[in-house]
C-alpha cells in the first residue's frame, strides 16, 4: 500500500500511514478532485491534491517508472467544467462553452511544452511529461518541497533582507537568460511565481502567460507587478517586460511595500524610490530597481544580463534621469553626424533605387500555393505559419495576392505528382517529394539565387552544384542524429554514434531507423543497418517504413536513427525522455528540406512573383518562424542557425563545427533516394 501523502509505502492492513499520519483514504474538501489511487497515463498513481486555483489543481503523485514523488497539474476551469464526484471525467457545463474549455487547455499544453524546453535549468522548474486523458490535460512536473516567494517575504515581516533578495533575483534573472534566448517572455513574474526549495534553490514556475516574442499578446498580468505595455491588447512586448516584473518583485522584497501599478505611473509618476522606505538600501541598488521599473521600456535595463551585473554593483548604475540626460546628448550627436552623411547617404541610394527598380516591380496578379501539413488537424496551423513567414513579403507587394492550400501530408506527394503529369501544378509550391521525372515542369530559380548573398546561408554559396537545373531552392536542412531514450539508467548510451553495433540491449539490437533516412545510414553504416531494423519491425509486428518514431515513443526500442526533422516533436510528445547524440562526422551526408519550385507553365508575371516570394521565405523572419518557433530543420540562414544552436544548446552545442562536416546532397538526393527506396518498399 503506497501512502497519498507522503508516497511511502506501509502494509496494506493499517489504515493510517505509519510515516506521516495520513488516514487512508481520506477526501479534501473539493469533492471534485481526482480519486486517491487513480493511475493516469498507466504510470502515474494520484495522491492527496496540494494546491488548487481557478483553472488547475494540483496532486501529490508517484511516478512508477522513475520511482519517485512528482506533482501533476490538472486542466481544471472551475467555471467551466466540474466532475462527478469519485470518476475521472471531466464535463463541460454547456457546449456553448466548449470553445473557451478547448482554448485554455490548448494554453495549458502550450505551457508544458515551454517549460520543457528548459529542464535542465536549475531555476525553472521542471516539467517532463505532458498528456491529455479524461477530457482534459496534465503536466508532470518534479515535486518541490518549500515554499512560495510570497510565503517567505510574509514569514520574514514583509521584509527580505537586502542580501538574500538580490541573491532571489539573480537566480530568477538566470532563469530569464535561457527563456528569453528562446525568444520566450514570462510575462506573469511575481512572488507567488518564485518559488523557494526547502534546499535554498530558487526556481521560476507557472509560465501559463509566456508566449514568443513579436506574437499576438493578450492582456495577462498580475496587478502592481506586471509593466505598462502590458495593460495594452495586443501591445509590442520583449525582455524588457520580465525586466520590470523582476524590478517590482525585488523592489517589494526590500521595501515591504507593493509598488504602485505602473499603468497609473504612466500620467504622473509618484513611486518613491526604494530608499525613501528603507534607508539601508545602497544607492547602486536603488538605480538598478528603478531603471529596471522605468515606465518607458527603453530606459529599462534591455536584458537579463544587464539587471544582473547591476544588481551584483559591477560598474556604474545610473538612474533614470541621468539615462534620459546622456541619451540626449548622444542624439544631438548623432543628427550632427547624420546630417553631414545625408547628402552622400541620398545620392547613393538615388543610383541603387533607380538601378533596381525595374526589378522590384510586380504586376498585380494572384498566386496558387501549396503546402504539406503534418496531419489533417494541422491544415489551418499550417497556413498561418505560413501566413507568418510572409509578412514582409504582402506588406511590400500588397497587390500580389495569395492563395495558400494545405495539403495533408500523407497525401500530399501523389497530389503533387499528379498535378505534374496533368500540368497542373500551382504558381509555387514545396516540391520536396517531387518524382525527379518531372523536375521539367519546373522554372528555373536563376533569378532568385541572384538576390541572394550566399555568404550569409549554409551550403547556398555552392548552390549550382546542388541543384544542377536550379529548380528548387532549400528552405532548411536536417542532420542525421541518434535519438537515445533517457528513461532506462542502465542504458549504456554511446557518446558518438559510430555503429549499429552500439545499439543493442543485451543480445538484442534495439532501435528503429526513420524511413526518409534510409539511405544516409545505409551509406554511413552499412546496408545492414536497414535490413536488422526491418526485421526487428517485422518481429514486432510495426510498420518499418512509417513507425520508426513511434517504436521509439512507446519505448518499443531505446534508440531512434532519424534526422533533426523530429527534435520538435521529441520535444512535444516524450519531452525530457530523451537525449540526442550526433554522428561520427566522418563521411556524414545531409539532406535539404522544405524546397520550394515554381511551375514553369505560368504566365511571366505570376512566375515573376513566385520567384521574389522565395527570396522573401530566405529573410530571417521566415527563417525564424520555420525553423525557431516551428522547428522544421535547420535553417540555411546563418544567423537564425546560431539562433537554433542557442535555443537549444544542451543538444546541439557544437553544431557549427558538426555542419562544416556534412556533405548535402542536392539534387540528385531526390533521384538516388526515389531508387534506393523502391528495394525496401517491395
Amino acid at each position: 500500500m503506497r501512502c497519498c501523502s507522503c508516497m511511502k509505502e506501509y502494509p496494506g492492513e493499517y489504515e493510517v500511514c505509519p510515516h506521516c499520519g495520513y488516514i487512508r483514504d481520506s477526501q479534501g474538501e473539493g469533492m471534485y478532485y481526482l480519486p486517491q489511487g487513480v493511475l493516469l497515463s498507466n504510470r502515474y498513481e494520484i495522491g492527496i491534491q496540494i494546491n488548487a486555483g481557478g483553472f488547475g489543481i494540483i496532486y501529490k503523485a508517484w511516478d512508477r517508472i522513475f520511482n519517485k514523488m512528482v506533482a501533476i497539474k490538472e486542466y481544471y476551469p472551475g467555471g467551466i467544467a466540474a466532475r462527478t464526484p469519485g470518476t475521472k471525467e471531466v464535463l463541460i457545463y454547456s457546449s456553448k462553452r466548449e470553445d473557451e474549455y478547448k482554448k485554455g487547455k490548448d494554453r495549458f499544453l502550450n505551457e508544458a511544452r515551454t517549460v520543457a524546453k528548459f529542464n535542465t535549468h536549475p531555476n525553472i522548474a521542471n516539467v517532463y511529461d505532458f498528456f491529455e486523458d479524461n477530457n482534459t490535460a496534465y503536466m508532470v512536473m518534479d515535486y518541490m518541497e518549500g515554499m512560495s516567494y510570497k510565503e517567505f517575504i510574509h514569514a520574514h515581516n514583509g521584509i527580505v533582507d537586502i542580501k538574500t533578495a538580490i541573491q532571489v533575483s539573480l537566480a530568477v534573472l538566470d532563469a530569464l537568460k535561457e527563456v528569453h534566448k528562446s525568444k520566450i517572455i514570462h510575462r506573469d513574474i511575481n512572488p507567488s511565481n518564485i518559488f523557494i526549495c526547502s534546499n535554498g534553490v530558487v526556481r521560476l514556475i507557472d509560465f501559463g502567460a509566456a508566449r514568443i516574442e513579436q506574437t499576438d499578446m493578450t492582456t495577462i498580468l498580475t496587478p502592481h507587478f506586471a509593466a505598462p505595455e502590458q495593460y495594452q491588447s495586443n501591445s509590442v512586448q520583449g525582455p524588457y517586460t520580465d525586466i520590470y516584473a523582476v524590478g517590482a518583485t525585488l523592489y517589494y522584497a526590500v521595501t515591504g511595500v507593493k509598488p504602485e501599478e505602473s499603468i497609473d505611473r504612466v500620467l504622473k509618476d509618484e513611486l518613491p524610490e526604494p530608499t525613501q522606505l528603507n534607508p539601508d538600501i545602497p544607492p547602486y541598488l536603488n538605480n538598478a530597481i528603478m531603471r529596471a521599473m522605468a515606465v518607458r521600456e527603453e530606459l529599462r535595463f534591455q536584458n537579463a544580463g544587464q539587471f544582473q551585473n547591476a544588481i551584483k554593483n559591477e560598474g556604474i548604475v545610473l538612474n533614470v534621469e541621468e539615462v534620459i540626460k546622456k541619451r540626449k546628448k548622444q542624439r544631438l550627436a548623432g543628427v550632427c553626424g547624420a546630417f553631414m552623411a545625408l547628402a552622400l547617404v541620398v545620392g547613393i541610394c538615388f543610383m541603387v533605387i533607380k538601378q533596381r527598380k525595374e526589378n522590384v516591380v510586380l504586376a498585380d496578379t494572384q498566386l496558387e500555393i501549396w503546402l504539406p501539413a503534418s496531419d489533417g488537424d494541422a491544415l489551418s496551423d499550417a497556413q498561418d505559419e505560413f501566413d507568418k513567414m510572409i509578412v514582409q513579403f504582402k506588406n511590400d507587394y500588397p497587390q500580389v495576392k495569395l492563395n495558400v492550400t494545405a495539403i495533408d501530408s500523407s497525401e500530399y506527394k501523389e497530389r503533387v505528382d499528379q498535378a505534374a503529369k496533368e500540368d497542373s501544378l500551382p504558381d509555387l509550391f514545396d516540391s520536396t517529394g517531387l518524382d525527379p521525372v518531372y523536375y521539367q515542369k519546373l522554372e528555373s530559380l536563376e533569378d532568385t539565387y541572384d538576390l541572394v548573398d550566399p555568404k550569409q546561408y549554409y551550403f547556398l554559396d555552392d548552390y549550382r552544384s546542388h541543384f544542377k537545373s536550379m529548380k528548387q531552392m532549400p528552405l532548411c536542412f536536417q542532420i542525421p542524429v541518434l535519438y537515445a531514450t533517457a528513461v532506462n539508467s542502465e542504458l549504456e548510451i554511446p557518446s558518438v554514434f559510430n555503429s549499429c553495433e552500439d545499439l543493442k540491449s543485451g543480445d538484442n539490437y534495439s532501435y528503429s531507423v526513420n524511413s526518409a533516412d534510409f539511405q544516409i545510414f545505409g551509406d554511413m553504416a552499412g546496408e545492414n543497418c536497414i535490413t536488422v531494423f526491418k526485421n526487428e519491425a517485422q518481429t514486432a509486428e510495426r510498420d518499418y517504413l512509417t513507425d520508426g518514431f513511434g517504436m521509439f515513443a512507446d519505448q518499443t526500442v531505446s534508440y531512434y536513427l532519424s534526422d533533426t526533422s523530429d527534435y520538435m516533436d521529441m520535444m512535444n510528445k516524450i519531452p525530457g525522455q530523451f537525449q540526442v547524440v550526433l554522428c561520427d562526422k566522418g563521411g556524414l551526408k545531409g539532406r535539404f528540406d522544405r524546397l520550394f519550385s515554381v511551375a514553369v507553365n505560368k504566365p511571366e508575371s505570376n512566375k515573376k512573383a513566385a520567384k521574389r516570394l522565395i527570396y522573401y521565405l530566405l529573410s530571417e523572419n521566415a527563417q525564424d518562424v520555420l525553423c525557431l518557433q516551428n522547428a522544421a530543420g535547420l535553417p540555411v540562414n546563418k544567423l537564425i542557425s546560431k539562433e537554433f544552436a542557442k535555443l537549444n544548446s544542451q543538444d546541439f552545442s557544437d553544431i557549427e563545427a558538426y555542419i562544416q562536416g556534412i556533405t548535402m546532397q542536392g539534387e540528385e538526393q531526390n533521384i538516388s533516394y526515389a531508387n534506393y527506396m523502391k528495394k525496401w518498399e517491395n
